[in-house]
């Protein structure tokens, strides 16, 4: 299965997805971490040009959407068995760090976050205006690098890189080739705080991007996919547009627990033929003071796992997919406490 056909059958406007689309959707995900790990430091010379698709929306990729609807699996052998159990305790929400002040005229904004601490911020609307801003620890690879120019930001050393990304348009394989312009303004606002801005329409010249950075001041913005109660020793592993989150065992990293709004919730009476190999029947529960249906699920040889699909008190649907180690009353639990603020 080919990164476009994968990202077609498992973006979020996708049908459900079969289980070996989920598995190897699984598997693309821990290899794209994976290989993460080891990205070397920026590269200014030309690279070989990475290829996207723009009919799926820019800026999607493999390790963003494809575990959307996976259910949680196994650790290999080598690292022993999973943690059997949890304890709930008090979380602090994700925050994004910064915020453009004034907002943006027309423009409506969602935060994401990467594994590795890489946090983004997109702002859109009607029209063709947007801008892209990433926060990260780290400074920010350049591909397909045409020109950098030296500018300053607040007083602080900063580039504006110019280059063209080859980026893939049309239907499958007879997809065609185009090259997109972009600039990057890229500078470390402060230590360990390195900051990159792009943009379109009115946005994508260098005069708007450093007077966008010039507008950008320290006030967390909440996510608004949000949990206020997690395993101890748990973290935020990553989000995704306002609709998915991702906490991990910070000691077992194998071990997560996703939380995420479905584009179309499943019937209640059809979501044993939904799952990925369910083991016990559906368990009707209550959450938010709303019907919610609780089904045991297999995510791996040694570790089944929790799938449960809840209300938020407004009626709105989402899902929490939990490893073993939680009890059928942990689940409910963790439930209870999500929030969406729209």
């Amino acid at each position: 299965m080919n990164d476009i056909t994968l990202l077609r059958e498992a973006g979020p406007a996708a049908p459900v997805l079969q289980p070996a689309v989920r598995v190897a959707a699984r598997v693309a995900l821990l290899d794209e971490i994976e290989r993460s790990k080891t990205v070397p430091g920026r590269v200014r010379a030309r690279l070989p040009r990475p290829r996207t698709a723009i009919r799926i929306g820019a800026g999607v990729t493999v390790a963003a959407v494809a575990w959307t609807a996976a259910v949680v699996i196994a650790a290999p052998d080598e690292l022993g068995p999973p943690p059997g159990s949890v304890t709930l305790v008090a979380f602090e929400p994700p925050v994004f760090p910064l915020a453009l002040d004034p907002m943006p005229a027309g423009l409506g904004v969602s935060y994401s976050a990467d594994p590795g601490g890489v946090l983004h911020a997109g702002y859109s609307g009607v029209g063709d205006d947007h801008i892209y801003l990433t926060v990260q620890p780290d400074e920010p690879e350049q591909y397909d690098v045409d020109d950098i120019e030296d500018v300053t930001v607040d007083g602080r050393h900063a580039e504006l890189v110019t280059g063209a990304n080859t980026t893939c348009t049309g239907p499958g394989p007879e997809c065609i080739d185009i090259e997109v312009p972009y600039v990057h303004l890229v500078w470390e606002r402060r230590d360990g705080q390195w900051v990159q801005l792009s943009g379109g329409g009115r946005y994508e010249d260098a005069n708007h991007l450093l007077a966008l950075a010039a507008d950008l001041v320290d006030r967390p913005q909440a996510v608004p996919l949000q949990v206020h109660l997690a395993p101890a020793g748990w973290s935020v592993h990553a989000y995704k547009e306002d609709r998915i989150l991702t906490l991990v065992n910070d000691s077992y990293e194998q071990q997560e627990v996703n939380v995420h709004l479905p584009e179309e919730p499943f019937p209640a009476d059809e979501l044993l033929g939904e799952l990925m190999g369910p083991v016990g029947p559906v368990i009707e529960a209550t959450v938010n003071g709303r019907p919610a249906q609780l089904v045991q699920v297999q995510g791996g040889p040694r570790d089944p796992g929790w799938y449960l699909q809840a209300q938020f008190p407004d009626g709105r649907t989402f899902a929490v997919q939990a490893p073993s180690a939680f009890t059928r009353d942990e689940v409910i639990a963790f439930a209870q406490q999500v929030t969406y603020t729209p």
